[in-house]
């Protein structure tokens, strides 16, 4: 005898359940890429940090050459610089470092520190100090003479300190994580509340106006690789070191000013 009490699942509950689904999945699957790519993101900051120590040691013995210290910070990075495979589907990828041929391909691969036609370097090095305001006359300042480095003035005693910053322009390689981390720090089309930065749009035009010249029109590097859909998170970091060796200041590597650029801190004007 069949039991009149049978209770068969309503159509109605299916249909509850693909909807709960459709809503559900994707912000699981966003937990997941995201934090793997919150987490290379995490050992890139740590091996920025490492890099602008290495940088500065580098130039500090190499009379505060650039080049010299973006070939130290370069090396650092390597086994995190991601690149685009060829083909109209091409996707980010980072090819390991786990010996020293594998290093040397590498490196002779990226040594040039140029991302194609993207105008912009993997490992940038921006001379925070001493600045030509920091440090009068031409010619060669002796990083061991005394007067250099004592001075009543807190500004003019760092003058035999090198002090740099190192951006590291890291590519994001985990699909849909990359485009809504990347939008997320920009503060595009999120509301206030979601907004990682303070930057408005206009404020990061203006930035990318006084940086890149009215050439750019507006458009940022960054945004430029946006568009290419390839997204790109600066990470920078500074370290400080007495110089080792004479500082050259005829050459166009110590700057006029501190130049040094932290998120979301534009010029006034």
């Amino acid at each position: 005898m069949r039991c009149p009490f049978h209770l068969r699942p309503a159509k109605a509950q299916s249909g509850q359940s693909a909807v709960e689904t459709a809503v559900v999945l994707p912000l699981f699957v966003f937990l997941i890429l995201g934090i793997l790519q919150l987490g290379l993101m995490h050992q890139a900051r740590l091996l920025t940090k490492y890099a602008a120590y290495k940088a500065v040691r580098a130039g500090s013995l190499h009379n505060a050459s650039v080049a010299e210290m973006e070939k130290a910070a370069l090396a650092v990075l390597l086994p995190m610089l991601a690149k685009r495979s060829e083909g109209p589907a091409g996707i980010e990828y980072v090819r390991p470092v786990g010996s020293g041929q594998e290093f040397t391909d590498k490196w002779n691969e990226m040594a040039n520190n140029q991302m194609g036609k993207i105008r912009l370097k993997y490992a940038e090095v921006t001379i925070c100090g001493p600045t030509r305001e920091d440090v009068s006359g031409s010619g060669e300042m002796d990083f061991d003479d005394p007067d250099n480095a004592t001075s009543d003035n807190w500004r003019q005693s760092q003058r035999t300190k090198l002090r740099v910053q190192v951006t590291f322009n890291y590519r994001l390689v985990i699909p849909f994580a990359d485009r809504v981390i990347y939008n997320a720090a920009r503060a595009r089309d999120l509301q206030m509340v979601l907004r990682i930065g303070k930057a408005s749009a206009r404020e990061i035009r203006r930035a990318a106006q006084w940086k890149y010249g009215s050439k750019s029109a507006g458009e940022a590097p960054y945004e430029d690789a946006a568009g290419q859909g390839i997204y790109i998170a600066p990470i920078r970091a500074t370290y400080t070191m007495r110089m080792q060796s004479n500082l050259y200041l005829n050459t166009d590597d110590v700057p006029a000013r501190n130049e040094c650029l932290f998120p979301f801190t534009y010029p006034s004007s």
